[in-house]
């Protein structure tokens, strides 16, 4: 029997980031958590705020991929625990904490998921001096799994500590292929699908418009990394040539961005970039650019998208870019929810004041201020919000399945379940859930599941940025019907009707084992011609 030093009573571990973990917390107040107690808790991971700069962990506030999609999570837990079909009876609570879109920062805010798992530990094996239990300050929720996180290099990290302890993880943006990798990533899963398929978009781009000889640039990390590793393979089968490679450091500034243009420009002849970028990474090039008045063809990833905040203030610089999104559709009820929201009201969210003073400049000492509304029509809801949702909705299905499997005998939660064995509820639950995916528009169906790996089935919709009747903007398809079998990719041409672009627009249909394009061109496109109808050389030695 061993014995430990009085308040906190703690145990002496060899395992120095075991005990790493029952070291005293910070007092509430200096860190910022959402927790909602349940009698299920679900934990959550979101870049609340940007990556700071030099050697702060935390930059500024993330309105759409943070606040909106931690919002969703709250709205998708509101409705399941207001559903009597999904674990009547029961709550299911919260413990949500910010990534500041950095993967170390991540990985130590996501030690509270992990903290409970040690209880048994704790108690079983230490006493203190005086023969009574350790009790520990700010007693941490027990996580049934863990919704999260957005950035890949994120999810690995966080990936690599919880399966430690057996705790499922769900990803509603994660994309690198490396977390297909069971071996290593044995209790994640994600509602979207891997990169792979984007570098294969990106390939047909560039064979469409005869573009090959191309620079790439990558966002350091396994997103970035991997995924510019990907198109280089799709490159080479496509006789495509790389004229440079750039990569982004965490830790670049704007000197360093510009840095990167340079580079570019030396390959004179290389007029297309292609980007596998985070967010902020886009943008600052974008902005090193303009003012280094450099324009190129960009072919950008996802971590661009569709998203008006990258090319803000660089609009020319990004004219003519054609970059890739998941396809998805935005869910009206979040909207609802979401635009009620105000800083008074909401007060579970401990980063809601910032964000509303930074979304509309202002301070709430303002009265101006408080009087602001997310209803006056500038309202644009982020593009993986149904991705986050279906998440939520995932974990929840497979701790019902599992309820239901385990605990037939009572309405409440038996032992079976807490804490919940997150082996037996990933591999017999989470990967076997299957459900139609709530709040899709009535003309649609979609089915949420999951393959052996993890991974989900999606499609991808690509986006020409340029300016249209003296407005710069996204073009995209039309919504078009999604009641047919994904698996089965038959009589596509009856679905050609639906798109309609100023050039051309490909829809790219994923899952795991098979991959499709359509693309219809137009015939006259004044905006392109040049790039289109220009002769490229096939040969690498051209550009040499």
């Amino acid at each position: 029997m061993s014995h430990c030093p009085p308040s906190p009573c703690s145990p002496t571990l060899i395992f120095l980031p075991i005990m790493f973990l029952w070291q005293p917390q910070l007092p509430h107040s200096a860190k910022r958590e959402l927790r909602i107690d349940g009698d299920l808790v679900i934990g959550g991971l979101f870049p609340v705020h940007e990556k700071g700069e030099g050697t702060e962990d935390c930059g500024k506030i993330n309105e759409e991929r943070g606040i909106q999609r931690l919002e969703a999570m709250l709205f998708a837990l509101d409705e399941i625990n207001s559903n009597d079909r999904i674990l009547p009876g029961l709550r299911l609570g919260t413990h949500i904490l910010d990534s500041c879109s950095k993967d170390t920062y991540g990985l130590e805010q996501s030690l509270d998921f992990v903290r409970s798992s040690l209880d048994d530990v704790h108690d079983d094996g230490f006493i203190c001096p005086d023969g009574s239990r350790p009790i520990g300050n700010n007693v941490p929720l027990a996580i049934s799994g863990v919704i999260g996180g957005s950035y890949s290099d994120v999810s690995i990290q966080v990936a690599n500590l919880l399966r430690l302890f057996q705790i499922p993880q769900i990803s509603y943006a994660s994309t690198s292929a490396k977390l297909s990798d069971k071996s290593r990533y044995d209790y994640f899963a994600r509602t979207v699908p891997p990169d792979f398929y984007q570098a294969k978009a990106m390939a047909d781009i560039l064979q469409y418009f005869n573009w090959t000889y191309v620079s790439t640039v990558a966002s350091e990390g396994d997103y970035g990394e991997t995924g510019i590793d990907a198109f280089q393979l799709e490159a080479r089968e496509n006789q495509i040539c790389i004229a440079t490679s750039a990569k982004v450091s965490r830790s670049m500034n704007r000197q360093g961005y510009e840095n990167v243009i340079r580079s570019l420009k030396q390959k004179s002849n290389a007029k297309v970039v292609i980007l596998f970028t985070r967010s902020e990474d886009a943008r600052e090039l974008l902005s090193a650019a303009a003012r280094m008045n450099t324009s190129f063809i960009w072919v950008a990833s996802d971590g661009w998208g569709a998203q008006e905040s990258v090319v803000r203030g660089s609009e020319t610089a990004a004219d003519g870019a054609f970059t890739i999104e998941l396809a998805s559709y935005a869910i009206r009820e979040f909207q609802d929810y979401f635009t009620k929201l105000n800083p008074y009201t909401n007060t579970r969210n401990p980063w809601f004041k910032e964000f509303w003073e930074h979304h509309f400049a202002c301070s709430l000492h303002e009265l101006s201020c408080s009087e602001r509304s997310l209803r006056d029509g500038t309202f644009d809801q982020e593009s993986k919000i149904m991705f986050v949702v279906n998440a939520v909705y995932a974990m929840a299905y497979a701790l019902h399945n599992m309820r239901q499997a385990v605990c037939s005998n009572t309405s409440k939660v038996c032992a079976a379940m807490k804490p919940s064995n997150g082996k037996r509820l990933y591999k017999e639950f989470i990967l076997k859930t299957r459900f139609e995916a709530p709040f899709r528009p009535m003309d649609t169906e979609s089915i949420v599941r999951f393959d052996s790996v993890g991974d989900s089935i999606s499609r991808y919709n690509i986006f020409n940025y340029h300016k249209e009747k003296g407005k710069f903007i996204y073009k995209k398809t039309r919504k078009c019907p999604e009641n047919f079998n994904e698996a089965k990719f038959i009589g596509f041409t009856m679905y050609t009707t639906c798109i309609i672009w100023l050039a051309f627009q490909p829809i790219f249909f994923v899952t795991a084992s098979d991959y499709r394009v359509i693309m219809i061109p137009k015939k006259y496109v004044p905006d392109l011609y040049v790039l289109i109808f220009e002769s490229v050389e096939d040969s690498c030695a051209h550009w040499i």
